[in-house]
């Protein structure tokens, strides 16, 4: 059940004062200029009045007009009424149908201020008689600077209770208007739906460049450490009798931490908008380093890349080093130390990766969790490709990971 009393005593209710004060001061500006035409045209008072109000509204909605008065309309409406209308994205360009809401929210805003002004007063009025006719009148007060004096033995404690109720009154007064700005606010500042579109198209960018970050710390880091580890752990038991590829190793473990450090660097530059960080070159035909470094660290690697791989587009020969490199270490992690086979074929119409690992019983099992499959599927769809993997359907306990994508588009 709604408390009617509730809204008595929250101090947000009463927004509508400030912002309506603000609203009151922003006709200041135009003022003088809308006192030409009531100077001008010729007629009494009350016609000079509505000429003065009418150049008063007009200039009003003309200072709305401007694209950033409605980030200013929002900003004040969230600050003051605690609407949470989303800002218009930046550095778009304010049609000109949001330009006139803006327009009418500036003399909405206007307009219902001057309202409560004169409301309030008058409700105010009243209270401050009823207050005096608890005294029982005849003490003079001043209305509009003329003296107004209530008859004596006119009122008596009576009139308490109608003072009482008077302000229960204004402040439900003031909660309505709080309600009314609050709406209009919403319902001329808040985003159309070409807005939402345009909002909705900079969070997918923000995502997708969020996601596109995650797969190359993803496949660059892992590779990294998945190589390493395993390169650290040969080592280790070779330290004794095979000084020299231990060595080789370290060699090899230190060559694919800078490559990775590369990497990380492009990566955190893009996170803080360092326009100056520069993305590594990865290239197909450096792939073979990556069978090259495994192979140093006791891993059994065949490699193959045939056709030519030096003349495709540098984005789809990066991309492609990324998915060898993903691949390879998602066979890593499964296969080791069995042996792993890497078949990359720039064919006439089509790029073709094929990664064939043997499937360990615990792999067999896992359905391959985690962030690197998807990932890699993420990437070949980007491309128009198409990834399929899992076990070899001839009965052999491999696992088989082959991606086809099209050069016609990459051309």
């Amino acid at each position: 059940m709604v408390n009617p009393l509730k809204p008595l005593v929250r101090i947000g209710s009463y927004r509508s004062v400030p912002f309506g004060l603000l609203g009151m001061a922003i006709t200041a500006i135009p003022f003088p200029i809308a006192l030409i035409p009531a100077v001008l045209i010729p007629g009494d008072v009350r016609v000079k009045m509505v000429y003065g109000m009418l150049a008063m509204g007009l200039l009003v909605a003309l200072a709305g007009l401007p694209g950033p008065m409605r980030r200013v309309g929002v900003w004040f409406a969230n600050q003051m009424l605690g609407t949470r209308i989303a800002q218009p994205p930046p550095n778009t360009k304010v049609a000109w149908a949001e330009r006139w809401r803006s327009a009418a929210w500036l003399l909405a805003h206007t307009v219902l201020g001057w309202a409560l002004f004169g409301l309030g007063s008058f409700l105010m009025l009243g209270f401050v008689f009823a207050a005096v006719w608890t005294g029982g009148g005849g003490s003079p007060i001043q209305v509009f600077g003329e003296p107004v004096t209530v008859e004596p033995g006119t009122g008596g404690l009576w009139t308490l209770p109608l003072a009482l109720v008077t302000l229960v009154v204004i402040a439900y007064v003031l909660i309505g208007f709080t309600r009314l700005f609050q709406y209009c606010a919403v319902a001329l500042l808040g985003p159309s739906a070409a807005e939402r579109v345009a909002a909705a198209e900079v969070r997918a960018n923000h995502f997708e460049q969020r996601n596109r970050l995650a797969r190359e710390l993803h496949d660059s880091i892992g590779h990294t450490l998945t190589t390493s580890t395993i390169q650290a752990a040969a080592a280790a038991e070779l330290v004794d009798s095979e000084p020299r590829l231990v060595r080789k190793a370290l060699g090899t473990i230190e060559e694919s931490s800078r490559a990775a450090l590369e990497d990380l660097d492009h990566v955190l530059g893009l996170l803080r908008e360092d326009r100056s960080s520069r993305e590594p070159e990865r290239r197909l035909i450096e792939a073979a380093t990556l069978a090259e470094r495994a192979r140093s660290g006791g891993a059994v690697i065949d490699y193959e890349l045939t056709g030519p791989a030096a003349e495709l587009p540098a984005t789809l020969s990066r991309e492609a080093y990324r998915i060898v490199q993903e691949g390879l270490t998602n066979a890593l992690r499964h296969a080791h130390p069995g042996p792993v086979t890497v078949r990359v074929a720039v064919l006439a119409d089509a790029l073709r990766i094929e990664i064939v690992n043997p499937l360990m019983e615990m792999a067999a099992t896992s359905d391959r969790g985690g962030n690197g499959l998807p990932g890699l599927t993420e990437r070949v769809e980007a491309l128009r490709g198409e990834l399929v993997a899992g076990p070899a359907i001839d009965g052999e306990p491999l696992w088989r990971l082959v991606t086809t994508i099209p050069l016609r588009s990459h051309a």
